[in-house]
Order: C-alpha cells, then structure tokens, then sequence
C-alpha cells in the first residue's frame, strides 16, 4: 500500500509538471504564429525544437496516466512507451542538427538555411529506428512510474507483485537512449563552448562582436544575433539529461528501485525537459518585443531650429522626425540667416 501511495505522489507531480510544460510550449508557440515570426528561419528552427518538445510533454502526460497500477502490461501503456522513446529523440536529434547550423554559421560563416527541410525529416526519421527496436523485442510496458523501456519485470502472484531485474531492458535503456544520447548532447554542449569562445576571441581582435565592413558582414550579424539565443538548448538539454543518466547507473549498480527522493529529481528532470524550449522561446520574443518598441520610443527625436520672420526677429521652433537612434539634438540654421 506504501508503494501504491509513493507512486500517487510522484504520478501526480509528474503529470503537473508535464501539464505546465505543455501550456508554455503552446503558449510560445500560438504567439509566434500570432505575431508571424515564422516567416524568419531563426524562428522556424525554435518552432521545431518547441513543436517537439511539445509533442514529448504531451507523450509524458499520456504515459503517466497510462502506467497501469497493477503492474501488468497493456497496448495503451506500450503504445505511450513508443511514443515517449521517439520525442526524445526527435529532440535530441534536432537539437544535433541546430547546433551543427550555428557552429557552421558562427565559425565558417556558411548559412545552411537551404538545409532547413533536411534538419526536420533527419529529426523525424532517426529516431523512428531507435524507437522501433524495443517494440519488436516487447521490452517497452510499465517503468518505475510511467510507461517506458522496463528495467524490471513485474510478475504477478498470490502473495503481491514480484520486482525482476530485466537485464535486456536495462541494455536497451542504456545502448538505444542514454549512452548515445549522453555523447550528442556532451558534443553539442562542447560545440557551443568552442563557437563561444571563437565569437569573443573574434570580439577581442576586432574591438567589437563582429566586424561590419560591408552588406554581406552586415547581413551575417543580424542573422547571427537571431540565432545566438538558440545556443541555450543543447546547454540545458545536457544538465536536465545529467540527473536521469545518473539514476541510471545507481539502478544498475544497486540492481533495485531508486529512492523517493532522486525519483522525484528524475521526473522533475524528464518533464520539464519539455517546459526549457517553451520559456526560452517566449523570453526571446518578449526581449526582442522590448527592444523593437524601446527602438521605436528613442527613434523620435526633436529638432531644434532657429528662423527669422518677416519683422527680422529669430524665433525658435520645434519639428519631431524620426532620425537616427544615436543622433543627438542640434540646430538647423535656414539658409536666409
């Protein structure tokens, strides 16, 4: 009945957890379609990384209610396994090819924009086979407290559920998710590093971020500064994945179910994987949303001007136009002075 109860909790706080982090993910996503930001490539790559981790806050949601109670498996509880498997790697996958475009823009100054519909199909298609293997060898039902690869079995008889250690599902766990997925996100992390301190060594040389000496450098840096906030993902992507990695070597060690307290950290951690995309994309709208009507406020600037009448006394006067943001206020001498 204890076990029964702990796992209440912890079902109950993963499905809040996932319901919040699918409320943002469609929050940003409906204010940038309102706002027709799509139209920018910078913001059609966080659409994807944000539509998919939408997809996994809404599998995580489903597999949680799912999880059957009794221990014994069904089609709903493997079929929301499936699924779960697949969004996480659809967002591993494209959180790979994202970094793969800033690094080759950032360091080579080469816009893979035109690869835009490969980034989405290799997202869509890789993931499939990883997710496809634990289907044929029946190893996907109930895990710890939601629906996943089972690293134990549950075996049902007169004197209650009997726990097995499942050593397939526990190489499966490792070989179709954590391991490689462990290394792709410790590389894109690493590539961020190296694209950031190639940029400030670069800023360092030139006394500013990037140096502007013609339309093409120009263009380079605004498309830059677009996408330089996309950086954060494979960044947060790699500490929310340190914590459940963790827990999984401990439960290969120990051979036994986790304590309450590090199961708590671990759907905390999977869960609001889903929510980072979300927050981040409606952060960087509302900065940039900021900034554009701070521009605008500044843009107005007034002009002092001195004129002489009909009678020969100067008068001054005032005329509002949009000029430059960094132009200071001066006088315009008319020509008859």
């Amino acid at each position: 009945m204890d076990q029964n109860n702990t796992r209440d909790r912890i079902k109950f706080f993963g499905v809040a957890v996932a319901a919040i982090s699918i409320v943002l993910c469609a929050s940003s996503i409906i204010c940038l379609v309102l706002l027709r930001l799509y139209t920018k490539s910078s913001y059609r790559l966080a659409l994807y990384q944000v539509s998919s981790s939408l997809l996994f806050g809404v599998a995580s949601l489903g597999t949680f209610y799912s999880f059957p109670m009794s221990g014994s498996n069904s089609v709903k509880c493997m079929a929301f396994a499936f699924v779960v498997q697949y969004t996480i790697w659809v967002q591993i996958v494209f959180t790979a090819c994202l970094t793969f475009h800033l690094f080759c823009l950032s360091v080579f100054y080469k816009n893979l924009a035109k690869c835009e519909p490969t980034y989405v199909l290799f997202s869509l298609l890789v993931p499939l086979v990883l997710a496809i293997v634990p289907l044929t060898t029946k190893n996907y039902g109930p895990s710890d407290v939601w629906c996943w690869i089972q690293s134990l079995n549950y075996i049902n008889s007169t004197n209650g559920t009997i726990l097995e250690p499942n050593f397939n599902g526990k190489v499966e766990q490792m070989v179709l998710l954590y391991g490689p997925a462990f290394a792709i996100l410790l590389a894109c992390s690493g590539g961020v590093i190296v694209m950031g301190i190639i940029l400030a060594c670069r800023a360092f040389k030139n006394g500013a971020a990037l140096a502007v000496t013609n339309s093409g450098q120009q263009h380079h840096q605004q498309l830059l500064k677009q996408l330089l906030p996309l950086i954060i993902y494979p960044i947060i992507f790699f500490l929310y994945f340190l914590t459940p990695f963790a827990l999984h070597l401990y439960m290969i060690r120990e051979d036994n179910v986790p304590p309450e307290s590090l199961t708590y950290a671990v759907v905390f951690f999977i869960t609001s994987w889903s929510m980072a995309p979300g927050v981040g994309l409606l952060v960087h709208m509302a900065i940039i949303f900021y900034i554009t009507r701070r521009r605008r406020g500044c843009g107005r600037k007034v002009k002092n001007y001195v004129s002489i009448n009909e009678d020969g006394i100067a008068t001054r006067g005032t005329s509002q136009r949009v000029v430059s943001v960094t132009s200071a206020t001066h006088y315009v001498i008319p020509d008859e002075t």
